[in-house]
């Protein structure tokens, strides 16, 4: 009999999303930059071409990715063998926190774009597409924002919030 059934469901949840190769988030700026994300991958395009530089930040990620499983690994472990409830909040502060990108898009468009580009204004949250519309040298530029939450972004969510129930239910 397991102890601690959420917990440990929790835990197996966690190496799970850490092993899934797909990415959470998909964001374009006018089909110019296409960046797609997650915790633990991301490809950034410039005008449909795959930029290198992700492959260096994607190794990085993978470290991070298997320490994620590792710790995991470990508290599993810990549970099944010891009976200490371990749990690791990691994957729910991420997945919850993830829902913020938008957010921060918008900052950056119109806090620190806004100082190179006159006139430009940003939704404040986009999940979809939205057009953005600016004004910049007498010429009217109209740009498509996507901004899309991935299956595997809300299945992630779904394991941090099972993390978070398991986190303060104690007997399980």
């Amino acid at each position: 009999m397991i102890k601690y059934p959420l917990s440990t469901l929790a835990l197996i949840l966690n190496v799970i999303v850490a092993l899934l190769p797909y990415c959470w988030w998909t964001y374009s700026v006018g089909g110019i930059v296409r960046i797609n994300d997650s915790l633990f991958l991301l490809n950034i395009y410039f005008e449909g071409q795959y930029l290198y530089i992700s492959n260096f930040i994607n190794m990085i990620l993978f470290a991070f990715r298997f320490y994620v499983i590792a710790v995991s690994l470990y508290f599993l472990y810990l549970m099944l063998r010891k009976g200490e409830k371990r749990s690791y909040l990691l994957v729910a502060w991420a997945s919850l926190f993830y829902i913020l990108d938008p957010v921060i898009i918008y900052i950056i468009f119109n806090y620190v774009i806004s100082h190179f580009v006159q006139g430009v204004t940003y939704p404040f949250f986009i999940i979809g597409q939205e057009s953005v519309e600016f004004v910049d040298s007498g010429y009217q530029i109209t740009m498509l924002i996507q901004s899309y939450p991935t299956f595997t972004y809300w299945f992630s969510l779904a394991v941090g919030i099972i993390n978070l129930i398991s986190r303060f239910l104690k007997k399980y």
